[in-house]
């Protein structure tokens, strides 16, 4: 038998070979191509945190405390961190809680200024002064004194960092931020009596 009379005689089994290849080859270029979009776009991990500055300068003085957040680039492309990259998010509030960063001015000398848009190269991590630990207490206060049921929604807030190509980034919460924000409802409370 010829090889002319067995695909004259398996003809539909050749085409039905023909057919599931062509589909694989579309499947496996769609699969390639999606790899090369998720390998591209920007991946980072971000978590915030209570930090002391501790300097010989500063012995038997008290440290200053700043709330700050850790930015890691985990992707293979830099990320670019714009000046309104961190928010708050309280449950079932429309708005989101902005931030200016601390490092955005020269506030003190343990803080120096950064520029921003910022620049993550890949595969580093950047640290971010948020804001002096005082400011963040009565800055929260004031601005969640309005929310209600606060006392039961501050257990689930929620960070986010928005990058400068428009995505969003959830930040992991330190147990020292944490254990600010419950703190946060009666400080609330006592500048509504004010």
């Amino acid at each position: 038998m010829s090889l002319e009379h067995f695909l004259e005689a398996h003809q539909h089994t050749t085409a039905a070979l023909e057919a599931v290849s062509t589909f694989a080859a579309v499947v496996i270029s769609l699969v390639l191509a999606l790899l090369a979009y998720r390998s591209s776009r920007t991946r980072i991990r971000a978590w915030v945190q209570v930090q002391f500055i501790f300097h010989p300068t500063l012995d038997g003085r008290s440290k200053p405390e700043y709330v700050t957040v850790t930015i890691t680039n985990i992707g293979v492309m830099p990320a670019s961190i714009p000046v309104s990259f961190f928010a708050w998010k309280v449950p079932f509030y429309s708005d989101y809680l902005q931030v200016l960063p601390w490092d955005y001015a020269q506030h003190d000398r343990w803080v120096s200024q950064r520029v921003y848009p910022t620049e993550i190269k890949p595969r580093t991590s950047e640290t971010f002064f948020l804001s002096d630990l005082s400011s963040f207490r009565t800055t929260m206060a004031e601005k969640l004194q309005r929310i209600r049921l606060l006392r039961w929604r501050i257990c689930f807030i929620k960070a986010i960092i928005l990058t400068a190509d428009g995505r969003r980034f959830k930040v992991k919460l330190d147990k020292s931020v944490r254990r600010e924000l419950a703190e946060i409802p009666a400080r609330a409370k006592a500048l509504a009596h004010l």
